[in-house]
């Protein structure tokens, strides 16, 4: 198992950390942040002894840029999400082809976009060659 050491307090709070960067003024991550403390040592302890259970997802309709349903994990489960990627990440790193973006720090849609143009540029001769 990739992550056979549980979790610890101190990858909690960067996951909490890298969770609540665009998220903290939402309802869910502004009742956690009340009690972070207390909120990360219960999740380390269900983590750690198996019995970590995802809460329900909150469901809602937005409407731009055009109407549809949302499913919304809680913020605390967000916090598992950025804890699992934190450890698994650097086992896709090393799968992964390089033009390979999604997801990806410092590979962005710009920088595939930018890396495509350059591409295209060198088989069209600067774009002198349809």
């Amino acid at each position: 198992m990739i992550i056979e050491t549980g979790a610890t307090y101190e990858e909690l709070l960067q996951a909490y950390y890298d969770c609540r960067k665009n998220k903290r003024n939402s309802k869910t991550a502004l009742h956690f942040e009340l009690d972070y403390e207390t909120n990360l040592l219960e999740l380390k302890c269900s983590l750690n002894n198996g019995t970590y259970k995802p809460e329900s997802l909150e469901v809602f309709i937005i409407t731009k840029p055009v109407r549809r349903e949302i499913f919304a994990a809680a913020f605390r489960d967000r916090v598992v999400h950025h804890w699992l990627i934190n450890h698994l990440n650097p086992y896709f790193e090393r799968e992964f082809i390089y033009d390979s973006y999604a997801c990806r720090k410092g590979k962005g849609t710009l920088f595939g976009i930018q890396r495509l143009e350059r591409a295209i540029s060198r088989c069209s001769k600067n774009h002198q060659i349809d």
